[in-house]
């Protein structure tokens, strides 16, 4: 409940959610950079191992597929 009234507040005054110069820092400083291109390294990673997973089960049922047509034609030349 506590979190959801902290959202709320936040959302309808959304300058408390700002964080001020001392915390953010200077946009141009080498650890504002540093934290931007961990950031980017951590999305790469994300979006390739979520790209694998994807292609993982995209490979797996089409070998699924072609496993049953070719069970369904052997049915049908047996026949």
């Amino acid at each position: 409940m506590k979190a959801l009234l902290a959202a709320a507040g936040l959302l309808a005054i959304p300058e408390l959610a700002l964080a001020c110069p001392v915390c953010f820092g200077n946009a141009n400083s080498v650890q504002t950079q540093a934290a931007q291109t961990g950031i980017l390294a951590l999305l790469v990673v994300t979006v390739a191992m979520l790209a694998s997973i994807g292609a993982f089960f995209f490979i797996y049922l089409r070998r699924r597929i072609r496993m049953f047509e070719d069970s369904e034609r052997r049915e049908f030349l047996d026949a």
